[in-house]
């Protein structure tokens, strides 16, 4: 028997008098050539929202777990999210089960991978409504642009499927990741060009994994792959005389390098394993905190001297002076504290530069011992003051914390 809706075969007639209520008449509701709107939270928490999904083909599936014919194509559904998903398409659930427990249960033993809509009221839900949805199972094929391109019973929606990928195919990378991915490859083969290997590997671990899902740029990005087979075992075998000289941060970057760039190739999985061996040594580990402490650093005192730059003192100051704080025995940390000692040169600068950072933080904490006073919690009170003096010195909070707990002290 081909497969109909509900409303067409005989053999739904039984099920459908069996529904506890009839099913209302609907208006036109959403057709080929409209551009619907779905919006709502799915079972299982997420938001989901027809807008964000402009780009990918959507098929909205409404259905029911009473619904014989629905439950007919539940395998095939299942079949088309395994083929089409990571091709570009998104299925949405819209159940019409009065029975939230019943829904979450074949989903999970369906194996149901998408969203579902469930708001527990049948044929008179919300969306079955605005749809004009009188027979089930009934879906509507959306293509990238938001605009329903077929609609009818998921027993034949093979062909509308195939047609849509060809005509409208789903755009699986944003362009501007695109954009990007392409001026990483522009690198990448211009350092190949140049006979800069290990330059070439370094500049494609910087390639955005999800541009892959392009096929044009996966291609070009595999044909850079096989002409940086040759370096890559070049940089391999760097490694081990960097491991005997007991460089093992420097043997450390090398192997993450190739890991991160080159995916699942042999070089990568080669430098993966002696990867997690150089981690194992405790000396190597060592090594290894200490210069990713040292590459946080610098690129701490990078932010802080490009607003020294900019003109931005205030903000460049607290900079450098947390880096002080957070990074001791750096570099980075030597001329940071060079840069605040220069700052506290002009001690106006240091006051007016100390109430702005400060501004929030102290004002929060006065406030909160003001509130431990007027509740009758003097010692609290008194403990919040003495923080904002030590936490805040030659501030103008600091003199307002010392001024109420002299008044306390007077009470």
């Amino acid at each position: 028997m081909n497969r109909t809706g509900c409303f067409a075969v005989a053999a739904c007639v039984i099920a459908l008098a069996l529904l506890p209520f009839p099913i209302a008449a609907r208006g036109a509701g959403v057709g080929v050539g409209d551009t619907p709107e779905l919006k709502f939270r799915s079972v299982d928490g997420k938001n989901v929202d027809l807008k964000d999904l402009k780009g990918k083909l959507v098929l909205v599936d409404f259905w029911a777990t009473w619904c014989g014919p629905c439950m007919a194509e539940a395998g095939h559904m299942v079949e088309t999210n395994k083929k089409y998903h990571d091709q570009g398409l998104q299925i949405i659930g819209i159940s019409l089960d009065e029975n939230r427990s019943a829904l979450e249960n074949v989903v999970k033993q369906k194996g149901f991978e998408w969203p579902q809509f469930f708001d527990g009221q049948g044929w008179h839900g919300k969306f079955a409504q605005a749809w004009g949805v009188n027979s089930i199972p009934r879906t509507f094929l959306i293509d990238p642009s938001g605009k329903v391109v077929w609609t009818g019973h998921p027993g034949n929606m093979d062909a509308p499927l195939e047609k849509a990928f060809k005509n409208t195919p789903p755009t699986l990378v944003d362009p501007a990741v695109a954009e990007q991915a392409s001026a990483v490859l522009a690198q990448v083969e211009q350092s190949i060009a140049a006979g800069d290997g290990a330059g070439a590997i370094k500049q494609f671990a910087a390639l955005p994994p999800d541009a892959r899902k392009s096929g044009e740029i996966d291609a070009r990005a595999k044909k850079d792959e096989e002409q940086l087979k040759t370096a890559a075992d070049a940089m391999l075998a760097e490694v081990d005389p960097l491991i005997q000289q007991k460089q093992y941060a420097a043997a450390a970057t090398k192997l993450k390098t190739l890991a991160t760039a080159l995916g699942d190739s042999d070089a990568a999985t080669r430098a993966k394993k002696k990867l997690s061996e150089l981690t194992a040594m405790p000396e190597a580990q060592q090594q290894m905190m200490a210069a990713d402490k040292a590459a946080k650093a610098d690129a701490e005192l990078a932010i802080a001297q490009k607003l020294q730059q900019d003109g931005k003192d205030e903000l460049a100051y607290a900079r450098y002076r947390q880096i002080v704080k957070q990074f001791p025995q750096t570099e980075a940390a030597t001329a940071a504290q060079q840069a605040v000692a220069t700052y506290e040169k002009d001690p106006a600068f240091v006051q007016h530069a100390t109430e702005a950072t400060a501004g929030g933080k102290a004002k929060g904490a006065l406030a909160l011992a003001q509130s431990y006073r007027n509740s009758g919690r003097p010692d609290l009170a008194k403990k919040k003051y003495q923080d904002v003096i030590q936490e805040f010195p030659g501030t103008s909070y600091a003199e307002t914390a010392a001024r109420e707990l002299a008044a306390m002290g007077q009470q």
